[in-house]
């Protein structure tokens, strides 16, 4: 079965990183969180309505601007959590990651559920199988970790710029009112480095 044609030199891919790169999010992390604690029946109305409104947003808008900017590197973030989609990246790529905690978008209201132990059951697999890959550089509360690996419903691209088109990009982005958090970079090495 076709499920579609691409065209080789506009597709983006896990092993499309180079280190120099600035790593770029597209949405907020604490969609499982909060669908969770719906599930739960723990969630606040306007909690869910917020996690919602991100999970609705196509990333159509994120996907062209990375085509026209001939982006090699890049990934949707969906189950298996921003660690593990990054993780997956710099295998692929052969690199690692250094992501920057205090600058990776998380839901406000995805916090107070995270401190009740509010995870769907996919985030702790992704925890146990991604952690290993993981080096702390700065203290961190359980809770927070878990949300880095949070599963995640219709999440945002993460997507790799070269240094030299970093400042066009971030001008394109805010200029489309297209939601981009600059949270990290590629580095020499392995895995994933959290500072």
């Amino acid at each position: 079965v076709v499920a579609g044609i691409v065209e080789l030199e506009a597709m983006l891919t896990k092993a499309g990183c180079k280190v120099g790169d600035a790593l770029y999010l597209t949405k907020p992390l604490g969609f499982g969180t909060i669908t969770t604690a719906l599930k739960r029946g723990s969630a606040k109305d306007e909690d869910v309505k917020t996690a919602v409104s991100w999970m609705v947003r196509l990333n159509r808008e994120a996907s062209e601007m990375a085509v026209a900017f001939n982006l090699k590197g890049g990934t949707d973030i969906t189950g298996y959590s921003l660690i593990g989609h990054a993780m997956e990246m710099t295998l692929a790529s052969r690199v690692g990651f250094r992501l920057h905690f205090e600058q990776i978008p998380i839901l406000e209201n995805a916090y107070s559920y995270a401190r009740l132990s509010i995870f769907p059951g996919g985030s702790i697999d992704n925890l146990l199988h991604f952690e290993s890959g993981v080096h702390y550089r700065r203290e961190l509360e359980e809770y927070q970790k878990m949300l880095l690996f949070d599963a995640q419903t219709s999440g945002g691209l993460l997507l790799s710029v070269p240094e030299e088109k970093k400042e066009l990009w971030e001008a394109k982005a805010a200029s489309a009112q297209l939601p981009m958090w600059h949270v990290g970079e590629v580095i020499d090495g392995s895995g994933i480095e959290i500072v």
